[in-house]
């Protein structure tokens, strides 16, 4: 098949991933695959480097920008005409709404060419929903509008992909779109890893010795700097935590966003600057895990989290909220801890219990590295949506 994966940004957050394992799995595969994005930013590099081809499409960014997405709508259209996909799969809602109404457009001309015996060629239009916008904290108005926006964009494309059941379930209760629905959870493959003292002095620089000093229990998380993850109350359950227990706890904040300011501001007034720790963006953050004894993951909303998959699959005792698909990864108490969001006193009493039941740690991250490995493994994930391509 010729497949054209399209996401509007080309960092590399759990989307681009995605993209990234399903362009680089078909391309081993034998499929002619092309990944068109907003940008050059490290998804490009990585498919580059992997031998994928890349489409740059200079006007797309995520902000509302009429004139822009105008352009980018004529840009796609231009795109299939060029590359005349068998599939074009949708990422990001962004994309998923220019990206279906433009490959429905397409699709009619190619059924008018084909009805006509001039070679159309209609393509096979799949949307991957990795969360919903209005799961953010907006106004009753925005969270509206954003629903329509998904709506419509289901409504257009043959098949979308929901990343969990909870994700399908959200927009299930709207109209005549749940046969459109398919859950295929997201899937990992080999996590390579460093050693842990090169993964500490990666993550820590200069400052190694001077956070280590005590030999701290080391809570860590892979996160955007953003309110969507929840990371304000974390450091509040950390503050409480410190009062709870004399064990010595620290806390590693692997990634960048826009709330550093307001992050730092918090750390600084809790008096936690020996002890939390903004490590900023790290190349292959998956890599670091080892450095870390408990993962956190804080969320106000997700779908189904990639960073929880990777730390589990290393071995990690797993704190997450019991939000999105998490809990179709974690069962409480059996392969991790489930936690309310925005909720500080559950964030410490959970590390509490952990930091003083080390052999807990030991358990709890041996049964989240099996499940992961029996349920949510890449090949599994891949499997399933090239079966769903081929689905007229």
């Amino acid at each position: 098949m010729k497949i054209l994966y399209l996401i509007t940004k080309s960092n590399f957050g759990g989307a681009q991933r995605y993209v990234y394992d399903l362009a680089t799995e078909a391309k081993k595969r034998g499929h002619d695959v092309v990944v068109g994005s907003g940008g050059n930013g490290p998804l490009v590099k990585k498919l580059a480097e992997a031998g994928v081809r890349t489409v740059a499409i200079a006007e797309l960014e995520r902000d509302l920008n009429p004139l822009n997405d105008f352009k980018v709508f004529l840009k796609l259209l231009d795109l299939f005409v060029a590359e005349s996909p068998d599939v074009i799969h949708l990422n990001s809602s962004k994309m998923g709404g220019l990206g279906a109404l433009a490959a429905r457009i397409w699709n009619a001309w190619g059924w008018i060419f084909k009805f006509l015996n001039k070679g159309g060629h209609p393509a096979h239009i799949i949307f991957t929903g990795h969360g919903w916008a209005f799961n953010e904290e907006r106004s009753d108005i925005e969270r509206f509008a954003i629903g329509c926006a998904h709506w419509v964009t289901i409504a257009l494309a043959h098949h979308t992909i929901a990343v969990s059941r909870k994700t399908r379930d959200e927009v299930g209760v709207l109209p005549f779109v749940w046969h459109k629905l398919t859950v295929i959870h997201n899937g990992t493959g080999p996590v390579t890893t460093l050693p842990r003292e090169q993964a500490l002095d990666l993550i820590l620089g200069d400052k190694k010795d001077a956070l280590l000093f005590t030999k701290p229990i080391v809570v860590g998380t892979l996160a955007e700097l953003h309110k969507n993850k929840g990371l304000s109350y974390a450091i509040d359950g950390i503050a409480q935590l410190k009062k709870q227990i004399d064990a010595p706890v620290s806390f590693f904040i692997v990634g960048e966003g826009e709330e550093r300011g307001a992050l730092e501001t918090q750390i600084a007034k809790l008096g936690l600057t020996d002890s939390v720790f903004l490590a900023g963006q790290k190349e292959n953050g998956a890599s670091l895990l080892p450095a870390f004894d408990i993962f956190l993951l804080p969320s106000i909303t997700e779908a189904f989290p990639y960073a929880i998959l990777e730390a589990g699959k290393v071995g990690l005792p797993v704190v997450a909220t019991a939000v999105g698909g998490i809990p179709e990864v974690i069962d409480d108490m059996e392969s991790g801890i489930l936690i309310q969001s925005r909720n500080p006193g559950e964030v410490a009493r959970a590390l509490s219990y952990l930091v003083k039941n080390p052999e807990r740690r030991k358990a709890l991250g041996e049964a989240v590295a099996a499940r992961i490995r029996d349920r949510f493994n890449l090949e599994t994930m891949v499997n399933e949506t090239l079966a769903l391509y081929e689905k007229a």
